[in-house]
């Protein structure tokens, strides 16, 4: 996903894999008919090869062959759709066959999806514990929009010394992204760093162009919207091509000064197979500082291929959620379908004792210097 730290904008164009898990209760009694399902599906397939940044960016013309003949058998079983949600899961291998992440049909809008993602859950609560004099724990469960307020008023509230401490564990594991800016304030905990990140592509279909402008239409802030309309005209001016979020393929951003508001000795990142999204964007990112040490096993593998919009189907009853940027990475470096590998690999926890126990390794390593 793009970089945020001063382009702030761009945040309501970014979406998910914890979108694509929001699967709603009501699907399975939504009802839909086998036509109306494969309907969908011919739409899909022939939408994202003329649409989709991460398809576009493989130059891809027709599906690769093993691609192809899993969305001809997953067509047959169409055949015995009788709900909307039926249909998305017969649509779920042949579009996880072209990518893991940042593509999917849904029943709720990206709008709707962020509007949910404002209000903090359950089981989306940011959570510190005082691991020992010197190391604070904190985990971070997503990236939704209502993580940002809930770090501040603990980083403003020194909660359980993370201001202080010598050592932190920042636990990412289970953490399937959201929103870039959610975890900016995670930045000023990390001492005085520089970060450097590769601007995403915009592929400049007629159908992402009207993307961005009802994008733009919705956006109140004169700034964000006088900035959009130029990055509007310039997708204009070059139809079906490729066009950077910013002038410079790539940008920094220094974290010093009244920025930095602590300075622990070294940072373990807990990082697992579940981090995707902006949760890679944020390892991608300050795995570049010194003090930090990444620890787990390869992240999801879903950012290259990112800032996701949705259009509606024929049947009106699901919407293709498809990617409208790529980063063109330099060779090696990519990170779909792979993932970024940590600094000190751990074994797949074979239960819930063992994956606690990471969090101990973790501090043992911090303070004992493994």
């Amino acid at each position: 996903m793009s970089y945020r730290f001063t382009h702030t904008a761009f945040l309501l164009l970014a979406s998910s894999i914890v979108l694509t898990q929001n699967v709603q209760a009501t699907e399975d009694a939504v009802p839909m008919t086998s036509t109306e399902c494969l309907q969908d599906i011919d739409f899909t397939a022939q939408f994202l090869l003329e649409n989709d940044a991460g398809i576009r960016a493989q130059k891809w013309t027709a599906y690769p062959e093993n691609i192809q003949h899993i969305l001809n058998t997953q067509k047959e079983k169409a055949a015995q759709v009788q709900t909307v949600k039926q249909c998305q899961d017969i649509a779920k291998p042949f579009l996880q066959a072209i990518r893991k992440g940042h593509l999917w049909l849904s029943n709720q809008s990206i709008s709707e999806s962020i509007h949910e993602s404002s209000t903090p859950q359950q089981d989306d609560l940011v959570t510190t514990k005082k691991l020992s004099d010197s190391t604070t724990y904190i985990f971070i469960p997503s990236f939704g929009l209502s993580i940002k307020d809930q770090l501040e008023k603990i980083i403003k509230n020194n909660q359980d010394n993370l201001l202080n401490a010598q050592y932190i564990v920042l636990d990412l594991r289970k953490n399937t992204g959201g929103f870039d800016t959610s975890a900016e304030p995670l930045y000023s905990i990390l001492g005085e760093a520089e970060y450097w990140s590769e601007v995403p592509q915009i592929y400049t279909s007629t159908v992402t162009i009207q993307a961005w402008k009802e994008l733009e239409a919705g956006i109140p802030d004169p700034d964000s919207k006088k900035m959009l309309n130029q990055m509007i005209k310039k997708m204009e001016s070059n139809k079906n091509g490729w066009i950077g979020l910013m002038d410079n393929k790539e940008v920094s951003q220094k974290i010093s000064g009244k920025d930095v508001l602590s300075t622990p000795q070294k940072v373990v990142v807990l990082i697992d197979e579940d981090c995707g999204s902006s949760c890679e964007e944020l390892v991608k990112t300050i795995r570049q500082n010194p003090r930090v040490v990444t620890m787990g096993r390869n992240t999801f593998g879903a950012l290259d291929a990112s800032n996701v919009r949705d259009v509606p189907m024929p049947s009106k009853k699901l919407s293709i959620n498809y990617a409208t940027t790529y980063v063109h990475r330099r060779l090696g470096q990519e990170i779909d379908n792979i993932g970024i590998p940590p600094n000190i690999k751990l074994p797949m926890p074979k239960d819930l004792q063992a994956y606690d126990d990471e969090v101990k390794f973790a501090q043992k390593y911090l303070e004992k210097n493994l």
